[in-house]
């Protein structure tokens, strides 16, 4: 069954955390949403591949009306999770970041408004976490025992590979980076140049070069290895990428072969070759 989850609750309390713990279990995931739009996500998350959503409704939402009538409507379906912290909490993580609030005025300020005009949601919550005193880790953990209850399953570990280019930078969001530009290039065969990775007459062609299978395999040995510890974090996806000159040989070949070791071992893969515009 779908879920549709709504995180709200105070700036610094962990929204974002709890976004990301969402979308590395495979949701649809939108932040400082208006509530006016939770009817129309809900709507297209039904009729999409996404196991849910969830949005993060705040104080911001009120230019769009009542943040607590509209989740009063479109309460039946929806499973709202609100995160608090004390006072001292809030200033101290404010302080380490040394971000300004999202309402541009003081933290304290921001804390007794936000506190007072969440109050209505925060009655309504489902779950109520207080992050006080609790790390990244903690608030992940707590977060998958919550998704596993919903759910009536365990949370999924994923493995997102993306093939690259490095002459068009790399990619951000990447935990591992994997270089493949040792390996020859089919972009200087005539006719393999206009051809990827993915094309049967360039996977032959680097199937004369036993090397990348057994480099596939130290990089899949590697991220089998994170995986162990990134699941003691509470962290449940790892992002891993490999990247050749343009991004459309090497790069792709490699990355198939990592997911395919992957998938044979019944791991969970998503794969993006980012210079294709390809997501398998």
């Amino acid at each position: 069954m779908k879920r549709f989850v709504v995180i709200s609750g105070l700036s610094g309390a962990g929204k974002s955390t709890a976004l990301g713990f969402f979308e590395d279990a495979g949701f649809f995931c939108m932040d400082n949403v208006p509530p006016v739009l939770i009817e129309s996500i809900k709507d297209l998350v039904m009729k999409s591949p996404f196991p849910g959503a969830a949005v993060v409704v705040d104080v911001r939402g009120e230019a769009f009306g009542d943040p607590v009538e509209h989740l009063k409507t479109h309460r039946k379906d929806v499973f709202l999770i609100f995160l608090e912290a004390s006072k001292e909490e809030i200033v101290r993580r404010y302080s380490l970041t040394r971000r300004n609030h999202p309402l541009g005025i003081g933290v304290e300020a921001g804390y007794e408004r936000e506190k007072e005009a969440l109050d209505g949601i925060r009655e309504m919550a489902d779950l109520v976490i207080d992050t006080t005193g609790m790390t990244h880790k903690d608030l992940r953990e707590k977060l998958s025992n919550v998704y596993s209850e919903m759910m009536r399953e365990e949370v999924p570990f994923t493995f997102r590979l993306k093939s690259f280019g490095f002459k068009h930078g790399i990619p951000q969001e990447s935990d591992f980076v994997f270089d493949a530009r040792f390996f020859p290039n089919p972009y200087y065969i005539p006719s393999l140049s206009s051809k990827t990775g993915l094309d049967e007459e360039v996977k032959e062609y680097f199937e004369s070069f036993p090397q990348m299978k057994e480099y596939a395999s130290v990089i899949t040995d590697i991220l089998l290895n994170a995986k162990k510890g990134y699941e003691k974090e509470g962290r449940m996806a790892l992002y891993a990428s490999v990247g050749c000159s343009g991004g459309r040989h090497r790069s792709v070949y490699i990355v198939e072969l990592v997911a395919r070791n992957l998938r044979e071992l019944g791991e969970r893969v998503v794969v993006e070759h980012r210079e294709l515009g390809v997501v398998l």
